[in-house]
């Protein structure tokens, strides 16, 4: 029979593991990806270096790690929408990617130059993606079925749209210090779901704007 409850060894283990994945996201969002070290984030968490490697095989997985936060955050959300129909829920997985970028812009910045300088993360980055884009594109062709849709608006099309809008307002507030990523997105999602719904009803546009 399992054990209800965690050792110590396992609550310390949990909790040194916890400390380096703090102290490694604080240091990326302060100084960026490329500028810190497994040294410099075991120095910061107080536990050695091989204590580090225990706990994560690379600093890369640290970045997946984040990744897989955010992918499980926006299905979250997603959830949540569902009861409103799926357009909502589009809109709610798409602000939701964007809510967590937006919390730190260097963070973001070096979770996106992560994923284009290693394979390794860029094909996690890749997988995570493809979940969450299969996800949407159920969604849009669940607003098809419900006829919500404009004619001749292809589901996939719009599900694609959507998750790039979330990758351009990204791109966009890395690369322009006083953009505001949130209202960035807002726009592109505003706009992408204006063109693709029968109404503006449908596409949510007369709630409040941006993020709830």
């Amino acid at each position: 029979m399992p054990a209800l409850t965690e050792t110590r060894r396992q609550v310390r283990a949990r909790e040194t593991r916890a400390k380096i994945f703090e102290a490694a996201t604080d240091l990326i969002a302060q100084q960026g990806y490329h500028a810190t070290s497994v040294d410099r984030i075991a120095a910061r968490a107080g536990v050695a270096k091989a204590t580090f490697f225990v706990h994560f095989a690379s600093k890369a997985e640290i970045i997946a790690a984040l990744m897989r936060i955010q992918a499980a955050t926006a299905r979250e959300a997603r959830a949540k929408a569902l009861p409103e129909g799926p357009i909502a829920a589009l809109r709610a997985m798409v602000e939701s990617l964007g809510r967590l970028a937006a919390k730190s812009r260097t963070l973001s910045r070096g979770v996106l130059a992560a994923t284009l300088e290693s394979e390794e993360i860029g094909g996690a980055a890749s997988a995570l993606f493809d979940e969450v884009l299969a996800e949407m594109t159920a969604d849009a062709h669940a607003a098809q079925k419900a006829d919500l849709l404009a004619p001749g608006v292809e589901p996939d099309t719009l599900a694609s749209s959507l998750l790039a809008s979330y990758f351009g307002a990204l791109l966009t507030a890395s690369h322009k210090p006083k953009a505001d990523m949130r209202a960035v997105l807002a726009s592109l999602i505003d706009a992408t779901l204006r063109g693709a719904c029968r109404s503006a009803v449908q596409s949510g546009l007369p709630r409040a704007r941006g993020f709830r």
